[in-house]
């Protein structure tokens, strides 16, 4: 505790020190202090370490150390391309995604970045995003989710943007350095180094490397989607209720999950995070 200076002149301290009578305290009034204050030390130990999301709290975002956010958007064309022949892109219910996915952009940690949302006809429940600010939904998810599940899906994928986790993947890939520095010289699609670059950024996607991420980055990205959709004007609630629909559908027929819940943390320690969340959200 602070100590406090004694605005008192010495001698009138001295003074009334003399005519006070100390009483002093009983044994069962000090053991009940100590009690207190264990308790105390106790109950904010355990707020910080029963807080999941402790560790993102205080997190700052940039590129440094990655591609520069112009190259970033570069590649991230580039990869959409690899997208659109490896899948089958629809306009159906897209204007739906268009506009709550801009709605969760606007009010991420990384609003000024041109995100690019993106319908994929699919019978598998998934949802994916890539650098530059790409993000993909199936027709399947659309017909299962809501609006505030759908938004919580979207402000999702948009935290992975928001924390470049695709760009933190590549970067610990073999063939980051010749990706790299081809980036930065393709001005369209033509030419020997835009086709050497268009078979690795393929085979990239192909293998699904920059969509599967690890446990900590899906967590990251919970608590980033979370702590948007109240300003995006969306219930928060919509990412629990997502949650446990994906969660019964992983108990019938995991089958039509796809990388949303690939080596993802269990889905109850995220339903159970993201309420700590909402209440958390809800006090202040």
């Amino acid at each position: 505790m602070r100590q406090i200076k004694s605005l008192i002149c010495p001698v009138v301290l001295a003074a009334i020190v003399s005519s006070v009578v100390v009483i002093p305290a009983s044994a069962a009034t000090l053991r009940a202090t100590d009690h207190n204050r264990n308790s105390l030390s106790f109950a904010s130990t355990s707020a910080q370490y029963d807080d999941p999301y402790s560790d993102f709290r205080n997190a700052k975002y940039s590129n440094a150390g990655l591609l520069s956010e112009r190259d970033e958007v570069k590649l991230g064309t580039q990869l959409h391309r690899e997208v659109t022949k490896k899948f089958n892109l629809t306009d159906v219910g897209l204007d739906r995604v268009e506009r709550i996915g801009q709605r969760c952009a606007r009010v991420s940690l990384r609003p000024n970045l041109t995100y690019r949302f993106h319908v994929i006809q699919s019978r598998e429940i998934n949802g994916f995003s890539l650098p530059g600010g790409h993000v993909y939904v199936t027709t399947a998810l659309l017909k299962l989710a809501n609006d505030n599940e759908l938004a919580s899906v979207l402000a999702h994928e948009v935290g992975h943007v928001v924390a470049r986790h695709s760009l933190k993947t590549l970067k610990k890939s073999k063939e980051y350095d010749d990706i790299a520095s081809s980036i930065g010289d393709v001005t369209g699609v033509a030419g020997s180094i835009a086709r050497d670059l268009g078979v690795a950024l393929g085979n990239i996607v192909g293998a699904g490397m920059l969509t599967i991420h690890s446990r900590d980055e899906e967590r990251e990205a919970d608590f980033l989607g979370v702590r948007a959709m109240p300003a995006a004007g969306f219930d928060p609630q919509g990412m629990i209720t997502m949650f446990q629909k994906l969660q019964r559908i992983e108990e019938q027929n995991p089958d039509l999950l796809g990388s949303l819940f690939s080596d993802h943390p269990d889905a109850q320690e995220r339903i159970d995070n993201t309420r700590y969340e909402i209440n958390r959200m809800k006090r202040r």
